[in-house]
């Protein structure tokens, strides 16, 4: 696939270090970050000027820098000889660990390797600390095809002013308070401190000193017919205490002791660096997937990264944290079940870490009640927040920075069953793939009391229980909770009810059945497939054949068709448990009701757009990535379901984010293909399931 448009922002980040080094977009801001959810504020300056006076750049800023004019007029325009590259003059290669911009003599590669990261319990110091370096690799090749001397410069505006780096290393650069900056190791490199790039390299002597620039960089000659090359090292580092109302220190801080170590090692290290971000890169391009799909992924992969920390407490103990980018909430549980496919390939210790963060600090008991009658409490359950906190600001303990009490079925309610259903779907993953028996045991107690609470939200009195959730929480004091889809019509936003969040308890009560087993509680698993048994058949008997599908939400009279009614396959046929997603097996009723369910909404007007978009929801226009892209697999992996229009959809889906989402690199939330929120967000990398082999083949059925 020809992208449409070589100009959109991309998140270039170290895995662990919530730090972006921001580019792509063409006339737009961005540049180098700390524990910010959107593009930095800045400019970033890349390509040469001749020595007769004519600068050519890659166009990576809103203009050139000219704070000079602040405190003098200048004689003439200072950009009389300035080629900015428009799209047309610009080659853009952008892997899953690389993103490579060429054009007119001009070659800038940015590396952004990624792989496992090591579980802390158990590895060495050194292999902690190459994965935990926080830093991104990038490259400059200047080829002088012409008769005269050219320079080559990188440059980046600042919010606060520049030191130049070799005033504390052996190494050129430039940084700031110690804590962003960017070092090279290239001899014959020189560095400079100026209002703009033009003004520097007009000057035959450089100005390193000159603290009021706020534009610092670095230059370096080539001559005639010749070309150099050199390579820079990004850096980011963070002092000390990092959270708050608990306090933790990013990891790397425990092998880094500053910024100019992180350069040192960063320089001596890279070409491994290099070499793994080559791997990464030929690993999707092997993949058989299409380029749609390969971009689409790559493009999540570095949203994720660009929201992660890799924490240490005062214990010693790792923390992992997923910030909500834009909105920077810590370990949202409803992310955490959507980004769990990728952790689980990646690192599955995270996925313990973040379940037992929730476990020790982050659960709680309620009671619940009818809507009819909100005045009488009845037994409810254990639960857990949506999510820890906000900002690296973590919440007090049982309780999210979002939710809030008295509002019914709208955004910042409580999430209770479905961040119910999360937990345990993560930990029934989790398990299956790593086979953890001391973790399933520590949980034992805990998986007994969440069958409980699950129970006790579709109907306190078994003998009036379908399977649904059909109680709130306590903790709405009167309201009405809300699933994850907070945001749009109650088709997905209203959880009572709600068959997206019904095939959830489903799978729940698969997961649930699967863990006692393995505790041997064949009682309380026996109990666990029952209520899996109501609650399918509850599912399966609403299809309406006048409608052709079953409605979103059963109550009232809603009649919207919702793709994700299909969602929760996902869990039990990734925990193994392929006879529960069959025809022929247990629930082979549910299945092909909901397979009937899928080939009505993937039509045109209903659940697509005219573009072949996927819509959410038929009743609003406003869908998720994240959503959609898990929701592809089941349909085309587990449903088998070919409708003709998969190619069109992921061009759809990539047009969303490189000309929709241009700004926020990889964002969320749609409405007809336009960011709406959720911007810069980590969720999208439910993608990574397309790499299963099996997600390449189509059956119609």
């Amino acid at each position: 696939m020809t992208l449409p448009t070589n100009s959109f922002h991309a998140q270039h980040s170290p895995m662990g270090a919530h730090s972006s080094f921001t580019v792509g977009m063409h006339g737009a801001q961005g540049g180098m970050a700390l524990e910010k959810g959107g593009p930095a504020e800045s400019a970033v300056f890349v390509g040469y000027r001749s020595a007769s006076g004519q600068m050519v750049t890659l166009p990576f800023y809103k203009g050139i820098s000219n704070e000079a004019e602040r405190y003098s007029k200048p004689e003439e325009a200072a950009d009389k000889g300035l080629t900015i590259l428009n799209e047309d003059e610009i080659e853009r290669s952008y892997g899953w660990a690389s993103d490579k911009f060429k054009a007119k003599g001009i070659t800038f590669k940015i590396s952004t390797p990624f792989f496992s990261i090591p579980d802390p319990a158990v590895a060495d110091d050194e292999t902690l600390k190459f994965a935990s370096l926080p830093a991104t690799f990038l490259e400059l090749t200047i080829k002088n095809i012409s008769s005269e001397n050219w320079e080559g410069f990188f440059a980046l505006e600042g919010a606060t002013p520049w030191t130049p780096l070799s005033q504390k290393s052996a190494h050129k650069g430039m940084v700031s308070r110690e804590k962003i900056g960017f070092a090279c190791d290239t001899p014959g490199v020189e560095e400079f401190i100026e209002f703009g790039v033009e003004q520097a390299l007009e000057r035959e002597l450089r100005t390193p000193n000159f603290a009021l620039g706020p534009v610092g960089g670095i230059s370096f000659s080539v001559e005639p017919s010749s070309s150099k090359t050199i390579r820079i090292a990004l850096g980011y580092y963070i002092q000390g205490q990092a959270t708050f109302n608990q306090s933790a220190s990013y990891w790397y801080t425990r092998h880094f002791k500053n910024i100019y170590e992180v350069f040192n090692y960063a320089l001596q290290k890279s070409e491994e660096y290099a070499a793994i971000a080559g791997e990464r890169d030929a690993e999707l391009e092997a993949s058989g997937l299409s380029q749609s799909q390969q971009f689409l992924i790559s493009h999540a992969t570095r949203s994720y990264y660009g929201s992660s920390e890799w924490l240490i407490d005062k214990a010693g103990q790792a923390l992992w944290v997923i910030n909500e980018g834009e909105y920077l909430m810590m370990n949202t549980l409803d992310l955490t079940v959507d980004m769990i496919f990728f952790e689980l390939r990646q690192n599955p210790w995270t996925v313990r870490n973040v379940l037992e963060q929730f476990v020790t600090r982050y659960r709680y008991e309620d009671k619940v009640f009818d809507p009819k009658d909100p005045s009488a409490l009845l037994e409810g359950g254990v639960s857990f927040t949506h999510d820890m906190g906000i900002g690296n600001h973590f919440s007090p303990e049982g309780y999210s920075c979002y939710e809030c009490i008295g509002i019914d079925r709208k955004c910042f309610s409580y999430m209770t069953c479905e961040q119910l259903t999360n937990w345990v779907l993560c930990a029934g993953l989790y398990i299956k793939e790593t086979g953890d028996t001391e973790f399933l045991v520590q949980q034992k107690e805990l998986l007994f009391q969440c069958l409980n609470s699950l129970l006790n939200r579709d109907h306190p009195d078994p003998s009036q229980r379908d399977g649904l959730m059909s109680f709130e929480s306590s903790r709405t004091q009167g309201g009405g909770e809300i699933t994850t889809y907070d945001s749009l019509d109650h088709s997905l936003g209203q959880a009572r009810r709600n068959v997206y969040l019904a095939g959830k308890c489903w799978a729940s009560y698969l997961a649930l059945e699967m863990m006692l087993k393995q505790l041997g509680e064949l009682g309380q698993a026996t109990i666990a497939h029952e209520a899996a048994v109501r609650c399918a058949s509850t599912l399966e008997g609403a299809f309406d054949p006048k409608l052709g599908y079953i409605p979103a939400v059963l109550e009232g009279e809603n009649r919207s068709a919702i793709i994700p009614a299909v969602e929760a396959l996902i869990y039990p046929w990734k925990m193994g448990l392929k006879s529960a997603v069959s025809e022929k097996g247990p629930f082979g009723g549910y299945i092909k009701m909901l397979k009937a369910h899928t080939r009505y909404v993937l039509q045109p007007d209903v659940c697509l757009y005219e573009n072949g978009g996927w819509k959410l929801s038929s009743s609003a226009d406003n869908s998720w990535m994240s959503k959609i892209c898990l929701n592809q697999y089941v349909v085309r992996n587990i449903l088998g379901i070919e409708y003709g229009g998969e190619a069109l959809a992921d061009e759809a889906h990539v047009l969303w984010q490189v000309d929709g989402s241009k700004f926020y690199a990889c964002s969320d939330q749609f409405a007809s293909g336009k960011p709406i929120g959720s911007l810069y967000y980590p969720r999208i990398v439910t993608n990574i399931l397309w790499l299963d082999s099996d997600d390449l083949k189509y059956h119609s059925l």
